[in-house]
């Protein structure tokens, strides 16, 4: 039995509407696992000596799970999140090549504001902001490479 990317497409649908969590797939030297943890914003606050940004849980989700951190110093308390990738594929900040770019930095970003596109099986995923904030770092180049659960840009909240 040769699997296409129909048969694919129709497992990422069962998936969605039977709520299934993980699903291992294997035949012969073909392997496929794909898991969907809940949808959860954590939020940490981190000490002033602390600086590093941490990165959430790996999701299926286009409006991928964000991580919040706080940093502390003696004037004012900043916020930031990031947007980690959904999925692994190909990152783009643009519709198409020559168009104009979704966010860049010192752009302000409001819920459900499209930041980029993942481009995985042939399938252009829009990724859109779950936080509102101004984007202080994009993390990848655009035409990257990218992994379920890595980190694309840090926003300020």
């Amino acid at each position: 039995m040769q699997i296409t990317i129909k048969d694919l497409q129709d497992l990422l649908s069962s998936m969605q509407r039977k709520k299934i969590q993980t699903l291992k797939l294997k035949q012969d030297k073909f392997e496929l696992i794909l898991n969907k943890p809940s949808k959860k914003i954590t939020q940490e606050v981190l000490p002033p000596s602390n600086s590093s940004m941490l990165q959430s849980t790996p999701s299926n989700t286009i409006n991928p799970p964000i991580k919040k951190n706080t940093r502390i110093n003696s004037k004012t308390a900043t916020s930031y999140a990031t947007i980690v990738s959904p999925m692994v594929g190909t990152f783009y900040q643009s519709p198409a090549p020559g168009e104009k770019i979704f966010v860049q930095v010192g752009d302000e970003v409001k819920c459900n504001q499209t930041v980029c596109i993942i481009e995985a099986m042939k399938l252009m995923n829009e990724i859109e902001a779950e936080i509102e904030g101004k984007i202080i770092e994009i993390l990848v180049k655009d035409g990257d490479i990218v992994d379920c659960g890595q980190a694309l840009m840090t926003v300020e909240t």
